[in-house]
């Protein structure tokens, strides 16, 4: 009687050993990249709401201001002039800031670039409390904050009313305030669609 042969079970080689290893390496990889693309995904949709969320703010902000924007003159020169003027750098006007609380009231507000020795420049708006059409401007006292950090473009223009020309220079010794003013802003993602605001209480 003869006894029956075990039979042999085939192992896996090293080669095979090696492929197996190399598809699942190739696997995980392509998971872990999968989660890469979206994790930056949902960073740049982020990035984009922060970004809309400022443009809000900073429009908002602007708009409520020259809403409420006064009628005033004062002392220039010996001679009184409008408690307005423009640049294609920035803006100077009177406003009233109720967001201070107790100490609101009415502000002379001067928006202008806030250069850093880095070469960065920033939105700032500086605030001196009113004090009468004979006041002194000293902007050394003046309260700043940033309207918008790190700004690449920053442009204002001025509309005429009587004319309709968009002008870059807006003095405060014109006869009128200007109709409306357009911001042209832009950062580190590229520009911004231009603002524009309608002084209602200059028409």
């Amino acid at each position: 009687m003869t006894r029956p042969t075990p039979s042999r079970q085939r192992g896996f080689t090293l080669l095979e050993l090696l492929i197996a290893l190399a598809v699942t390496t190739a696997v995980v990889g392509l998971v872990f990249a999968g989660f890469g693309v979206i994790g930056r995904s949902q960073e740049s949709s982020q990035q984009l709401v922060d970004r809309s969320e400022r443009m809000l703010q900073v429009g908002q902000w602007l708009g409520r201001k020259f809403d409420t924007l006064r009628l005033l003159s004062h002392g220039q020169d010996g001679r009184f002039v409008l408690f307005f003027s423009g640049s294609a750098a920035g803006a100077l006007w009177v406003s009233p800031l109720p967001e201070r609380g107790d100490a609101g009231g009415l502000y002379v507000l001067r928006a202008s670039p806030l250069r850093h020795d880095d070469g960065r420049v920033d939105l700032a708006i500086e605030a001196l409390p009113y004090d009468g059409a004979l006041m002194a401007l000293d902007w050394a006292r003046a309260e700043r904050e940033i309207l918008l950090p790190d700004v690449r473009t920053l442009q204002w223009y001025y509309q005429d009313g009587a004319t309709g020309q968009w002008l870059q220079q807006w003095d405060a010794g014109r006869a009128g305030y200007p109709v409306r003013i357009r911001l042209a802003l832009g950062d580190a993602r590229g520009d911004w669609p231009e603002l524009v605001f309608a002084l209602a209480r200059a028409q």
